[in-house]
């Protein structure tokens, strides 16, 4: 399920889905999220007022909403980035080339950035890819772990989660490692498959462990 939980811990809000990845909360107070099968937005009454619906031999890892409110899905099995429109149809399609043996680990987080670029995480592969509009690749980025997200910061660094490793790292525009969280240093809270993350205004970076 996917669920929106308060600061004290309590579930103010739920709607049960197939095996959910990735979620966002829309300015308009909608839930956008990808499951197993494609992605959904959902309104507060739990309407479902957008559907894209991937095809019965892809896995879905990841989605945002795009300023041009088309939605990207990144397609796992496809090797594929999909930009699906307001009619739930491909508008826009950007091949990804991966080595994964495994058709569900084949990457996680993705995002296009301002620029219209790509960033994909090849979690398998251990690496981090920048692709350009079109889809030319642009640069690898090896890591040292199963990269689950990689977050492009206002400052141009990079905020990258590193699932069984263990640890989250922000990398400089020249690659250097600036700050790190390791699987011990949060008293309390061991880092076991850092997944999700952001770095909040205050400067402050939550992680989903």
């Amino acid at each position: 399920k996917v669920a929106i939980v308060a600061s004290d811990g309590s579930v103010e809000w739920e709607y049960p889905t197939q095996t959910p990845q990735d979620c966002w909360r829309l300015g308009n107070g909608h839930v956008l999220f990808c499951y197993q099968n494609g992605a959904k937005e959902i309104s507060p009454a739990k309407e479902v007022v957008w559907e894209y619906r991937a095809p019965a031999n892809a896995q879905c890892h990841s989605c945002q909403p795009l300023p041009d409110g088309r939605v990207l899905v990144a397609e796992c099995g496809l090797s594929r980035i999909v930009e699906a429109g307001r009619d739930g149809k491909i508008a826009r399609e950007i091949k990804v080339a991966s080595e994964a043996k495994n058709m569900g680990h084949q990457f996680r987080g993705t995002r296009r950035t301002a620029d219209g670029h790509y960033w994909v995480c090849l979690m398998d592969e251990k690496k981090i890819v920048e692709l350009s509009p079109s889809g030319v690749l642009l640069r690898t980025i090896p890591v040292d772990g199963f990269p689950h997200a990689a977050v492009k910061l206002p400052n141009g660094h990079l905020l990258v989660t590193l699932g069984t490793a263990g640890k989250v790292i922000e990398l400089d525009r020249d690659l250097k490692i600036v700050w790190q969280l390791g699987e011990n240093e949060a008293s309390g809270n061991p880092l076991r498959l850092p997944a999700g993350c952001q770095r909040l205004p205050n400067g402050n970076t939550l992680i989903c462990n």
